[in-house]
């Protein structure tokens, strides 16, 4: 028995191989697209192929050689060739989808060739003759390698052939964690490429150990956008034309980590709603974030496009046309952080190519870092007022302190309260109130500080000549629901994307935003407000100005930590990196029979490939 396992996993093992080749064969098609260039790039190209692509044909093999168990003769033949050949015409589909649309296949992509089809994607006769046979070739050249094999079985070459590629698997994660580290962008643009390409990041870990020193390296290297191919972006679509005035205004930006659209309340935020509730201040009723984590969130928040994005501008460091447009008009940067900007990488997309800014995030507690970067503020707009500088500002502030549930120890406390967070001891059964009420009093905390920088502004009259844009990068849950979900980053309820967002324009009326907002409304608003562009907002974003009389959305996009959501005005589509996608709807209920329409998936797929080149 064991004998005749060892000849059919042998036989397999031979077959792997053999499927290991025709995937590298198909996957050069990527390379048209990678475009590598000297040593460096070819070698890497090399590890990712040895390591990364044999790591995904061997899983695909695994669950044969698991058959072989139970099936043998014809039948492991014929199981064998249907799988291999549905795995690798999976492959070939996707250097189509990836040529046309610059980003991989996934379950939603193939929902919509199976369920829309000619409603989305048009086929001519000759595209449907090709697939079939494309199909069809692909059976006859699996089935004649199986039979091959099994009359010349190959003795030796599976051991060392693993070996090999789980050693270039550890270098291809090796380099590439390195390389991310030291900005090197010849390697870390190459990634997005590759299909179900993850590669490991450790910039914080080398930091800490002391093997990087991310400050010294981030001003050796040229943070400036590379051009051409090497960024594989067309952004924006069209050169902006904006006609600053001679005096722009000011530009105070307030991201308040982790706070959810209900905190907006008198009682928990007093000073936040005094403002809000303000002649020239606005109010949106219903904002939702560009995504359920800090790295979608403030990604769209900038750059007004979904965090699909994220790689491409992170390899290429190419900064928002926000940030650009500032920085032409000779804005001066104050950039203050309770969190680090390492990570996720901010410091390579959102403010690339700015100089003097620190990576080094205050010290202490979440709190202590809030307080000391309202300080710092402070002291700034001190030194501001002292020098009578006639150049504008823009000011960044990243609270913090909410995110952490942090407050210091005297600070008036919401009960009852949580006193010793437990993340374990949270189930479906837990009381959430008060680990509600320590969420709250850390956000009354943090409106504390918000509160000094307003009324600083407002002392110094510097109302009178900066904008103000206060927001959220995104929500919390609290198990509304009953379906356990805690935090953020797993969904797409309220309670996780809809944040606040409360705006000052100088001279403008101010008032309740009363339509449904999105966080990539936010760049074209500054860019026409403050700035005088008259490029159309699809040029560059997703979004509208949130002065413009913009009617009902159907969709909106929201992102995760890898993922992304479609949310309708009825249901979310949650699109998870696997490919895989599920339904809800907003009590995350599983809906079976719903999805978008047709024209709105075709409207979504434009959206996450029209700014790639």
């Amino acid at each position: 028995m064991l004998t005749s396992w060892w000849r059919r996993w042998r036989w397999l093992g031979a077959w792997t191989l053999a499927n290991l080749l025709l995937a590298w064969l198909i996957s050069l098609r990527y390379v048209a697209y990678i475009q590598p260039e000297g040593a460096e790039q070819w070698g890497y190209l090399l590890l990712v192929f040895l390591g990364h692509l044999s790591l995904l044909v061997w899983l695909g093999a695994l669950p044969l050689f698991l058959l072989a168990t139970l099936l043998r003769g014809a039948g492991l033949w014929l199981v064998t060739t249907l799988w291999a050949s549905a795995l690798q015409l999976l492959l070939l589909l996707d250097t189509f989808v990836y040529a046309q649309y610059r980003f991989h296949l996934s379950g939603f992509i193939l929902d919509l060739l199976l369920n829309a089809g000619g409603d989305v994607f048009s086929f001519s006769w000759i595209a449907w003759a090709l697939a079939i046979g494309g199909v069809l070739g692909m059976l006859v050249l699996q089935g004649g390698v199986g039979w091959l094999l099994q009359r010349r079985p190959l003795s030796r070459p599976v051991g060392p052939v693993l070996a090999i590629s789980f050693l270039a698997l550890l270098g291809v994660h090796g380099w590439h964690a390195w390389a991310d580290a030291h900005y090197d962008r010849d390697i870390t643009g190459m990634t997005r490429d590759v299909p179900v390409f993850y590669p490991a990041t450790a910039k914080r870990f080398f930091v800490e150990q002391g093997w990087v020193d991310a400050q010294a390296v981030r001003d050796r290297v040229d943070l400036e956008a590379t051009d051409g191919k090497a960024q594989d972006l067309t952004y924006p679509l069209a050169p902006l034309s904006c006609a600053p005035p001679l005096s722009p205004d000011n530009l105070l930006l307030v991201v308040l980590d982790t706070l959810r659209h209900d905190m907006l309340d008198p009682e928990v935020m007093p000073n936040l709603s005094r403002y809000a509730s303000r002649p020239g201040w606005y109010r949106a009723s219903e904002h939702i974030s560009g995504g359920n984590s800090t790295k979608a969130g403030v990604f769209n928040l900038f750059y007004g496009l979904p965090v699909t994005y994220w790689e491409a501008f992170t390899a290429s460091q190419t900064p928002p046309v926000l940030m650009e447009r500032l920085e032409a008009a000779d804005y001066r940067f104050q950039i203050l952080s309770s969190a680090t900007l390492v990570s996720p990488a901010f410091d390579r997309n959102v403010f690339a190519g700015l100089k003097n800014v620190s990576l080094e995030p205050a010290q202490g507690e979440p709190w202590e870092r809030d307080r000391q970067i309202t300080d710092d503020w402070l002291a700034w707009m001190e030194g501001e007022d002292a020098a009578q500088g006639e150049r504008p500002f823009f000011g960044f502030l990243f609270y913090d302190a909410v995110h952490g549930y942090s407050h210091p120890p005297d600070f008036p406390r919401f009960t009852p309260y949580w006193e010793q967070i437990n993340h374990m001891a949270l189930g479906p059964d837990f009381d959430p109130e008060p680990y509600w009420n320590r969420y709250r009093t850390a956000a009354r905390y943090v409106d504390a500080q918000l509160g000094r920088v307003l009324d600083d502004l407002e002392r110094r009259g510097r109302l009178d000549d900066t904008a103000v844009v206060i927001t959220s990068d995104h929500g919390e849950s609290f198990n509304e629901h009953g379906k356990n979900y805690w935090g953020h980053g797993s969904n797409y309820t309220p309670e996780q994307v809809q944040v606040p967002l409360v705006m000052h324009l100088p001279g403008r009326p101010g008032g309740v935003i009363q339509r449904r907002t999105h966080h990539a409304d936010i760049a074209p608003t500054l860019l026409e407000t403050l700035l005088g562009c008259e490029t159309a907002p699809e040029h560059y974003t997703l979004g509208k100005s949130l002065l413009d009389d913009e009617p009902h959305r159907e969709w909106m996009l929201s992102g995760s930590y890898m993922g992304y959501g479609i949310l309708m005005p009825d249901f979310q589509v949650a699109v998870h990196p696997t490919g895989a996608f599920e339904v809800y709807d907003y009590r995350m209920n599983e809906l079976d029979d719903t999805e978008p329409q047709a024209r709105v998936s075709s409207e979504v797929l434009r959206a996450l490939s029209q700014f790639y080149r």
